[in-house]
Order: structure tokens, then C-alpha cells, then sequence
């Protein structure tokens, strides 16, 4: 009798490692698939960088565009001898065109300006035209079908 009691009390214990196990593993695979789903969930964001220098004058940009087509980044007029424009890019990328705001402080004001770039390979390029001032005193291209394209150079992000 007493090595039946011990036997079951063996057995029962074994049992009861083998379920915490199958408890750790099931708890562990749940979480495994949480973090995955967590990642899948947030944008992959890619971040470049480019330069545009026509004669002693230099303009700088840094996007950063997310999975999703959101846009964000920097823009950085510095010509030579004069007032520079300093300010934050944001909008959206469409196909291989960026639509953005730029809002920037230029000669101590605030300004904002709707900006185009097209993207060709490891270049982007500006839609340049004659300006208007549109709704909210914001920045405009007159005519996007009349512009051209002032070219930057992709380099390595400081």
C-alpha cells in the first residue's frame, strides 16, 4: 500500500511539472505573438538625406517617410550673405511625388508654403514656379504645370 500511495504522489507530481510547462510554453508564444503583431502594426520609417548648392548658396533637406506614405522631415535654405529659411517639412507621398507643407522663419516670420518634390532614384527633385498667396496667407504654386525642377544630390545624414 505504501508504495501505491507513493507511486500516485510520484505520478501526480510529474503530471503537474509536465502542465506548468505546457502553461509557460502557451504563455510564451502569446507574448511572441503580441510582439509580433506590435511590429507589424508600426510604420517602417526610411530617412534620407540631400543637398542642393548653386553657386555659394546651399539648401539641405532630411525626410523621413514612413510605410505608410507619411512625410516629415527638414528644410534648410542657407544662400550666401543673406537671410536663411529654416523649418519643418510634413505631408504626404504620393506615387513618386510629395505633396508637403513647409512651415519656416524667414527675415524673423513665420511662413508657410505648399511644396512639391518628385522623387527619381537616389535624387529628388523641387517643383519650382511663380508663387501666390492662397488661403491662410499660405505659399502656393500659381501654376504646377509651369515649373521646373531643381535637382538634389542624396548624401549620408549627419
Amino acid at each position: 500500500m505504501k508504495n501505491l500511495i507513493y507511486a500516485l504522489t510520484m505520478l501526480s507530481l510529474f503530471n503537474a511539472c509536465q502542465n506548468s510547462g505546457t502553461h509557460a510554453n502557451q504563455a510564451d508564444q502569446a507574448t511572441s505573438t503580441d510582439t509580433t503583431a506590435v511590429a507589424e502594426e508600426t510604420p517602417i520609417a526610411q530617412t534620407s538625406c540631400y543637398i542642393r548648392a548653386l553657386g555659394q548658396d546651399t539648401t539641405w533637406v532630411k525626410l523621413t517617410i514612413t510605410a505608410d506614405g507619411s512625410v516629415s522631415g527638414t528644410y534648410d535654405w542657407v544662400p550666401y550673405e543673406k537671410d536663411s529659411a529654416r523649418g519643418t517639412l510634413t505631408g504626404k507621398k504620393e506615387s513618386d511625388e510629395l505633396h508637403l507643407m513647409y512651415d519656416y522663419m524667414i527675415e524673423g516670420s513665420n511662413q508657410q508654403q505648399e511644396m512639391r518634390m518628385k522623387m527619381m532614384g537616389d535624387q529628388i527633385a523641387e517643383m519650382e514656379g511663380e508663387l501666390v498667396e492662397g488661403d491662410g496667407g499660405v505659399l502656393k504654386l500659381k501654376d504646377p504645370t509651369k515649373v521646373k525642377y531643381l535637382p538634389f544630390t542624396k548624401v549620408e545624414c549627419k
